[in-house]
């Protein structure tokens, strides 16, 4: 069998060991979890983490939707206490959104948690193993980032 014909099959063998990862100890369920935000709600918070205040406008363009939709949108995560919306002095018109003090607070759980997976996850490897991992994430994100992977090979190879 070639290299390029064990790649798909090796591929999915990784997928399906980091899949029993997640699987095997399952955590608690966060308090977040309780907000029952949907995932565009989610996407909005994050980019308000990133990019800080914004009028209803970029909003719209960060979402890919017409005006209504996104203030329709920042209304749901506003009634949960995650944004607040303010008129601009400058320009009654313009309303701009920020994340509350609680917005913040459930972005930063959600990061943390995060990271305190990975920080689990690779902490029962060893130190030679970690350096491994370190070079092959390397590899990864440059190839990623400089086009030279083989996606679409291996997609084409999934059909087969």
């Amino acid at each position: 069998m070639s290299e390029a014909s064990q790649k798909p099959g090796q591929i999915e063998d990784v997928i399906e060991a980091l899949g029993s990862l997640w699987g095997e100890d399952a955590h608690d369920v966060p308090e977040w979890v309780a907000q029952e935000l949907t995932f565009s709600q989610m996407r909005l918070l994050f980019l308000l983490s990133k990019n800080g205040p914004a009028p209803m406008s970029r909003i719209a363009e960060w979402l890919g939707v017409g005006l209504p939709t996104a203030s329709g949108a920042v209304e749901r995560v506003e009634r949960h206490g995650l944004v607040s919306r303010h008129h601009r002095m400058d320009d009654r018109r313009v309303v701009d959104c920020q994340l509350t003090d609680a917005g913040r607070r459930l972005i930063d759980e959600i990061s943390g948690m995060r990271l305190e997976m990975m920080r689990q996850v690779l902490g029962v490897l060893s130190e030679e193993e970690l350096a491994q991992m370190t070079r092959l994430v390397t590899a990864m994100v440059q190839r990623m980032k400089s086009g030279k992977h083989e996606r679409q090979a291996y997609d084409a190879s999934r059909c087969q």
